[in-house]
């Protein structure tokens, strides 16, 4: 982030680019301190270490995206939408009335979004999974390849395009309430493809199972209600949907190769912390 900054004098805040260096710095300086091991406070820090960098990220990519990609590539998808649905069924889709009760439903389940990555974190933290950090690796690895594709394909989604009055007209107090918050604190808007929301939701469905399968099957039906709500609510067009199958599990493999798989309970037991040599 810093480099593409850097590489565009006067284009980026200097605000914006400043605070990019900033936290990189503090951001390495606190990995570097918290180290391997540690109890108390200092587990958890080590631990949960990139949950607020990863929003800090998201919220500063609207800087530079269109730096690096300055062509809206909406027309694209919604064509590429049209041949997988067909006109009629596409036409469907973006004008189907969701009852209040539905929308506000949805509307909740997509908001909980980053929260279910935090929760798998802090289940498996607080029995000491040794495989936390593989599990933390996962998820942020899935964030990071899900913000290069809005880098590769820049696009709004169709609540700004095709459905945009359908957008503005859904129905539920409050659900629309929420869905107006998110929209204030999301500033960057060119983030449809892929869908960030399914991958990461794909990425900690994955990672529950096979580290805890209580909490897999409580995140199950809410996870299925989020990815569900990225097209009924038309965050995002079905092809934004459907690549993120593919990616997800390109990123569950990078992370795998990088910091080693993530084993079923099964086969390795999370209730013993690895002790060193």
């Amino acid at each position: 982030m810093t480099a593409i900054a850097l590489c565009h004098p006067g284009r980026v805040p200097v605000m914006a680019w400043s605070s990019f260096v900033t936290v990189g710095a503090l951001f390495a300086v606190a990995a570097l301190a918290l180290g391997e091991g540690g109890q108390g406070w200092r587990y958890w820090a080590r631990e949960l270490l990139p949950v607020p960098l990863l929003p800090f990220i998201f919220l500063n990519l609207g800087h530079l995206i269109p730096l690096v990609n300055p062509h809206i590539r909406d027309g694209v998808l919604l064509a590429i939408d049209k041949v997988l649905l067909g006109p009629e069924a596409q036409a469907v889709l973006y004008t189907l009335p969701l009852p209040a009760w539905l929308a506000d439903v949805l509307t909740l389940a997509y908001s909980t979004f980053y929260l279910l990555g935090v929760a798998l974190l802090l289940t498996l933290g607080a029995r000491r999974d040794p495989f936390l950090p593989r599990v933390a690796s996962a998820i942020v690895i899935t964030f990071l390849v899900s913000f290069a594709g809005y880098f590769v394909v820049p696009a709004y989604g169709p609540r700004t395009t095709i459905a945009h009055q359908r957008y503005e007209s859904l129905p539920g107090r409050v659900g629309d309430e929420v869905r107006e918050k998110l929209d204030q604190w999301e500033k960057t808007k060119t983030d449809a493809f892929p869908s960030g929301h399914t991958m990461v939701t794909l990425a900690v469905l994955f990672c529950a199972r096979r580290r805890n399968r209580t909490l897999y099957n409580i995140l199950l039906p809410l996870g299925s209600l989020l990815i569900a709500a990225t097209v009924l609510l038309t965050y995002h067009y079905v092809i934004d949907v459907m690549a993120a199958v593919p990616l997800t599990a390109a990123s569950l493999a990078l992370s795998a190769w990088l910091a080693g798989p993530v084993p079923p309970v099964r086969g390795a037991p999370a209730a013993v912390l690895p002790t060193g040599d």
